[in-house]
Protein backbone atom coordinates (compact mmCIF):
# COMPACT_ATOMS: atom_id res chain seq x y z
CA UNK A 1 0.00 0.00 0.00
CA UNK A 2 1.59 3.20 -1.08
CA UNK A 3 1.99 6.26 1.99
CA UNK A 4 1.08 9.59 2.22
CA UNK A 5 3.79 10.98 0.95
CA UNK A 6 3.83 8.70 -2.29
CA UNK A 7 0.16 9.51 -2.86
CA UNK A 8 1.28 13.11 -2.82
CA UNK A 9 4.22 12.51 -4.83
CA UNK A 10 1.73 10.74 -7.86
CA UNK A 11 -0.14 13.72 -7.78
CA UNK A 12 2.27 16.10 -8.49
CA UNK A 13 3.26 14.16 -11.24
CA UNK A 14 0.59 14.33 -12.58
CA UNK A 15 -0.54 17.95 -12.14
CA UNK A 16 2.92 18.29 -14.32
CA UNK A 17 2.10 16.01 -16.78
CA UNK A 18 -1.56 17.28 -17.29
CA UNK A 19 0.28 21.19 -17.97
CA UNK A 20 3.13 19.49 -20.20
CA UNK A 21 0.26 17.65 -22.42
CA UNK A 22 -1.71 21.01 -22.53
CA UNK A 23 1.22 23.29 -24.00
CA UNK A 24 0.81 25.71 -21.12
CA UNK A 25 4.03 27.13 -19.24
CA UNK A 26 3.27 28.05 -15.24
CA UNK A 27 2.94 32.00 -16.08
CA UNK A 28 -0.34 30.98 -18.79
CA UNK A 29 -1.31 28.68 -16.31
CA UNK A 30 -1.40 31.23 -13.44
CA UNK A 31 -3.34 33.54 -15.60
CA UNK A 32 -6.35 31.14 -16.18
CA UNK A 33 -6.12 29.91 -12.52
CA UNK A 34 -5.36 32.96 -10.55
CA UNK A 35 -2.68 31.00 -8.30
CA UNK A 36 0.62 32.37 -8.74
CA UNK A 37 3.40 30.22 -11.09
CA UNK A 38 5.45 29.85 -7.99
CA UNK A 39 3.00 28.12 -6.02
CA UNK A 40 2.11 26.00 -9.01
CA UNK A 41 5.72 24.99 -9.46
CA UNK A 42 5.31 24.00 -6.12
CA UNK A 43 2.50 21.79 -6.49
CA UNK A 44 4.17 20.00 -9.16
CA UNK A 45 6.89 19.23 -7.20
CA UNK A 46 4.65 17.60 -4.60
CA UNK A 47 6.08 20.78 -1.57
CA UNK A 48 2.69 21.90 -1.46
CA UNK A 49 -1.01 19.91 -1.18
CA UNK A 50 -3.45 21.44 -3.66
CA UNK A 51 -6.50 22.66 -1.66
CA UNK A 52 -9.85 21.79 -2.78
CA UNK A 53 -10.76 24.56 -4.64
CA UNK A 54 -7.20 24.69 -6.02
CA UNK A 55 -8.00 21.16 -7.11
CA UNK A 56 -11.61 22.09 -8.69
CA UNK A 57 -9.86 25.15 -10.80
CA UNK A 58 -7.16 23.06 -12.49
CA UNK A 59 -9.22 20.29 -13.05
CA UNK A 60 -11.46 22.90 -14.95
CA UNK A 61 -9.19 24.75 -16.86
CA UNK A 62 -7.24 21.53 -18.20
CA UNK A 63 -10.71 19.62 -18.83
CA UNK A 64 -10.79 16.44 -16.84
CA UNK A 65 -12.46 15.84 -13.60
CA UNK A 66 -10.86 15.98 -10.25
CA UNK A 67 -10.90 11.88 -10.42
CA UNK A 68 -8.55 12.09 -13.06
CA UNK A 69 -6.61 15.11 -11.99
CA UNK A 70 -5.97 13.53 -8.74
CA UNK A 71 -6.06 9.41 -9.43
CA UNK A 72 -5.98 9.34 -13.16
CA UNK A 73 -9.15 7.22 -12.52
CA UNK A 74 -10.12 5.79 -16.91
CA UNK A 75 -13.14 6.51 -18.25
CA UNK A 76 -16.22 4.00 -18.07
CA UNK A 77 -19.94 3.44 -18.56
CA UNK A 78 -20.22 4.15 -14.95
CA UNK A 79 -17.96 4.85 -12.03
CA UNK A 80 -18.65 2.51 -8.82
CA UNK A 81 -16.06 3.34 -5.76
CA UNK A 82 -16.65 0.94 -2.80
CA UNK A 83 -16.08 2.11 0.75
CA UNK A 84 -12.94 0.11 1.15
CA UNK A 85 -11.16 1.03 -1.96
CA UNK A 86 -11.42 4.95 -1.12
CA UNK A 87 -8.67 7.02 -1.13
CA UNK A 88 -8.21 9.33 1.23
CA UNK A 89 -5.39 12.59 -0.01
CA UNK A 90 -4.10 15.18 2.40
CA UNK A 91 -4.85 18.48 1.03
CA UNK A 92 -4.25 22.16 2.75
CA UNK A 93 -7.99 22.12 3.82
CA UNK A 94 -7.64 18.51 5.09
CA UNK A 95 -8.20 15.43 4.18
CA UNK A 96 -10.08 14.70 0.97
CA UNK A 97 -12.05 11.90 -0.93
CA UNK A 98 -12.80 11.99 -4.17
CA UNK A 99 -15.81 10.04 -4.79
CA UNK A 100 -16.40 10.75 -8.32
CA UNK A 101 -15.62 9.10 -11.25
CA UNK A 102 -13.92 10.50 -14.83
CA UNK A 103 -16.90 12.73 -16.18
CA UNK A 104 -15.59 15.74 -15.73
CA UNK A 105 -19.37 17.78 -15.39
CA UNK A 106 -19.88 17.03 -11.69
CA UNK A 107 -17.03 16.74 -9.17
CA UNK A 108 -17.78 15.11 -5.70
CA UNK A 109 -15.29 14.85 -2.27
CA UNK A 110 -15.95 14.41 0.85
CA UNK A 111 -13.57 16.63 2.73
CA UNK A 112 -12.62 16.14 6.81
CA UNK A 113 -12.03 19.40 8.44
CA UNK A 114 -10.04 19.25 11.40
CA UNK A 115 -10.26 21.36 14.93
CA UNK A 116 -9.35 24.94 14.57
CA UNK A 117 -8.69 24.68 10.36
CA UNK A 118 -10.16 27.23 7.66
CA UNK A 119 -9.84 26.54 4.24
CA UNK A 120 -8.27 28.75 1.90
CA UNK A 121 -10.63 31.13 -0.11
CA UNK A 122 -11.45 29.74 -3.44
CA UNK A 123 -13.17 30.99 -6.40
CA UNK A 124 -13.97 28.60 -9.21
CA UNK A 125 -16.43 28.36 -12.34
CA UNK A 126 -19.60 26.63 -12.49
CA UNK A 127 -22.39 25.78 -8.95
CA UNK A 128 -21.16 23.97 -5.47
CA UNK A 129 -23.49 22.45 -3.10
CA UNK A 130 -21.83 22.08 0.41
CA UNK A 131 -23.93 19.35 2.75
CA UNK A 132 -22.44 18.86 6.51
CA UNK A 133 -22.57 15.17 7.24
CA UNK A 134 -20.90 15.61 10.81
CA UNK A 135 -19.73 18.42 13.02
CA UNK A 136 -20.55 22.61 12.99
CA UNK A 137 -18.78 24.76 10.42
CA UNK A 138 -18.68 28.15 9.54
CA UNK A 139 -18.88 29.30 5.94
CA UNK A 140 -18.47 32.62 4.20
CA UNK A 141 -19.52 33.64 0.90
CA UNK A 142 -18.41 37.33 -0.69
CA UNK A 143 -17.77 38.20 2.66
CA UNK A 144 -21.54 36.82 4.08
CA UNK A 145 -20.78 34.02 7.22
CA UNK A 146 -23.10 31.22 7.86
CA UNK A 147 -23.08 28.55 10.88
CA UNK A 148 -23.77 24.98 8.92
CA UNK A 149 -25.18 22.54 11.70
CA UNK A 150 -24.97 18.93 10.68
CA UNK A 151 -27.52 17.82 8.11
CA UNK A 152 -27.77 21.60 6.97
CA UNK A 153 -27.16 22.71 3.43
CA UNK A 154 -25.76 25.43 0.90
CA UNK A 155 -25.81 25.70 -2.53
CA UNK A 156 -24.03 28.73 -4.23
CA UNK A 157 -22.90 30.27 -7.49
CA UNK A 158 -18.84 28.93 -6.94
CA UNK A 159 -18.05 31.85 -8.88
CA UNK A 160 -17.95 33.61 -5.89
CA UNK A 161 -15.13 33.93 -3.06
CA UNK A 162 -15.87 31.56 -0.69
CA UNK A 163 -14.37 29.27 2.30
CA UNK A 164 -15.03 27.05 4.77
CA UNK A 165 -13.82 26.39 8.66
CA UNK A 166 -14.31 24.30 11.79
CA UNK A 167 -16.08 25.95 14.36
CA UNK A 168 -16.11 22.78 16.37
CA UNK A 169 -14.18 20.69 18.98
CA UNK A 170 -14.01 17.57 16.41
CA UNK A 171 -13.29 16.82 13.40
CA UNK A 172 -15.87 18.43 10.46
CA UNK A 173 -16.87 16.22 7.64
CA UNK A 174 -18.64 17.91 4.67
CA UNK A 175 -19.86 16.62 1.02
CA UNK A 176 -18.51 18.90 -1.42
CA UNK A 177 -20.44 18.58 -5.21
CA UNK A 178 -19.80 20.81 -7.57
CA UNK A 179 -20.54 22.05 -11.19
CA UNK A 180 -17.03 23.05 -12.47
CA UNK A 181 -17.66 21.61 -15.58
CA UNK A 182 -14.66 21.99 -18.06
CA UNK A 183 -14.20 24.89 -20.24
CA UNK A 184 -11.24 26.04 -22.72
CA UNK A 185 -8.48 26.60 -21.50
CA UNK A 186 -7.60 30.32 -22.75
CA UNK A 187 -10.98 31.00 -21.01
CA UNK A 188 -10.59 32.66 -18.07
CA UNK A 189 -12.15 32.08 -14.45
CA UNK A 190 -14.68 34.82 -14.68
CA UNK A 191 -14.61 37.41 -12.08
CA UNK A 192 -16.21 37.37 -8.82
CA UNK A 193 -20.06 39.27 -8.49
CA UNK A 194 -20.87 41.02 -5.66
CA UNK A 195 -24.29 41.61 -7.13
CA UNK A 196 -25.50 37.52 -7.03
CA UNK A 197 -27.76 36.41 -5.64
CA UNK A 198 -27.09 35.61 -2.14
CA UNK A 199 -26.35 32.21 -0.54
CA UNK A 200 -29.84 30.07 -0.02
CA UNK A 201 -28.99 27.27 2.94
CA UNK A 202 -31.38 24.17 3.98
CA UNK A 203 -31.47 25.74 7.85
CA UNK A 204 -33.26 23.76 11.02
CA UNK A 205 -34.76 26.65 12.83
CA UNK A 206 -34.22 24.75 16.11
CA UNK A 207 -30.23 24.64 15.14
CA UNK A 208 -30.41 28.34 13.88
CA UNK A 209 -32.59 30.09 16.38
CA UNK A 210 -31.00 29.10 19.96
Amino acid sequence: MENGSDIDLLVARRLQALRTRSGMTLNALAERTGLSAPYLSRLEKGERQPSVGTLLQLARVYGVSVGELVEGRPGGDYHLLRAADATAHQGRDGRYTVLSGPRAAVSVMRVELPPGSRSEEARHAGEEWLHVLSGRAGFVLDGEPVVLEEGDAVHFDSGRPHSLANEGDGTVTVLIVSTAAPTPASHPMPPASREATPVTAARRPAARDR
